[in-house]
């Protein structure tokens, strides 16, 4: 399993990201993903959660 520890100031960088709205699907997903993956969810909880696939999770998070 990918762990993902994220800095707090990553973390705010990347709810503000989600909150506002004005970015592409893809890109609010993938911060989705990482902030997920920094409260320590599996994969396959984070693609039931978001509607995506295992194989996404897991290639966003080893990115």
């Amino acid at each position: 399993m990918l762990t993902i520890n994220l800095e707090d100031h990553e973390v705010n960088f990347l709810l503000d990201f989600v909150r506002k709205g004005h970015k592409s699907a893809r890109e609010i997903t993938r911060a989705r993903v990482l902030l997920l993956s920094n409260q320590h969810k599996t994969g396959t909880k984070i693609a039931k959660t978001l509607g995506i696939s295992r194989n996404t999770t897991f290639n966003i998070r080893k990115r």
